[in-house]
């Protein structure tokens, strides 16, 4: 995709949202380019809005950032649910592990439902 002329809005939001793990991370546009192999000056576009990028160049600066695609499109600071899975998606494997065992804990036995047969009618 071609560089815009004014940043495209949700561009300009998930660029900010890269900058931000990025810089959150120390890392450089530098150590982020020779991680995804994207030059830093598309980088520094990316993340101001200018461009909008594909799944592909999504999964390679997640990936480099040690995240998967989909935490770089929370946007926490706007839903509640968003927030609560960022902060999961920073847990470490152990927090996990405890947070796992207390959900599951928690949950109680869902009663199951009896299913119609196939070829048998509602009435």
């Amino acid at each position: 995709m071609g560089r815009r002329h004014e940043p495209d809005p949700f561009a300009l939001k998930l660029g900010h949202r890269i900058r931000d793990l990025r810089l959150a991370q120390g890392m450089s546009l530098e150590h982020l380019r020779r991680k995804t192999g994207i030059v830093a000056s598309h980088l520094s576009l990316i993340e101001r809005g200018y461009v909008a990028i594909n799944v592909g160049t999504l999964d390679r600066i997640a990936r480099a950032l040690g995240l998967t695609p989909m935490f770089l499109v929370l946007f926490p600071e706007e839903s509640e649910l968003e927030a609560v899975v960022e902060q999961i998606g920073l847990m470490s494997a152990e927090e996990l592990a405890q947070l796992r065992e207390q959900v599951s804990a928690s949950q109680s036995p869902r009663a199951a439902k009896p299913r119609p047969s196939r070829g048998t009618r509602r009435t």
